[in-house]
């Protein structure tokens, strides 16, 4: 049987490209605005770890969007996929809902793990090393090495 793959066309890339700049600029004013009101020092925020994702998202998403524009735009059929874009965005929502009760390491572990199964990992011990291995190499180097509070 034959694998048919739809091209990525100038819109999709696009569309992607203003989404990540939508959530950069998000990010931005949310640690800025967090950060005001916990009232800490950069070094000890935990809005900085927040905040210098979303400044390296910027350029980044301008770029996408950039290259957006110089592709051959053709007329083939722009697949978004919604679905998958929903499920991930109320998965995200639902960690950031339920971190403050189960702290980092057990809900982005949750998270990583659900999220690592949905998009089609099947390979058990891998998910299990993944979502258990981040995490816990993210509360170690921040957390304890580097004393950034984590959420």
């Amino acid at each position: 049987m034959e694998e048919t793959h739809l091209s990525r066309s100038g819109t999709y890339t696009r569309v992607e490209g203003f989404v990540f700049l939508l959530l950069s600029f998000s990010a931005i004013v949310y640690s800025l605005v967090e950060h005001q009101r916990a009232k800490v020092v950069w070094q000890q925020s935990p809005y900085l770890f927040p905040l210098l994702v979303a400044v390296f998202l910027l350029p980044l998403s301008l770029l996408l969007i950039r290259s957006a524009g110089k592709e051959n735009r053709d007329d083939t059929q722009v697949l978004f996929l919604v679905r998958d874009t929903t499920v991930v965005a109320l998965g995200t929502f639902a960690y950031i809902i339920v971190m403050p009760y189960l702290t980092f390491l057990v809900s982005t572990t949750l998270f990583l793990f659900g999220l690592l199964f949905y998009l089609g990992e099947r390979r058990y011990l891998l998910i299990s090393l993944l979502s258990v291995g981040f995490p816990s190499l993210m509360y170690l180097l921040f957390g304890k090495l580097l004393h950034v509070m984590l959420p």
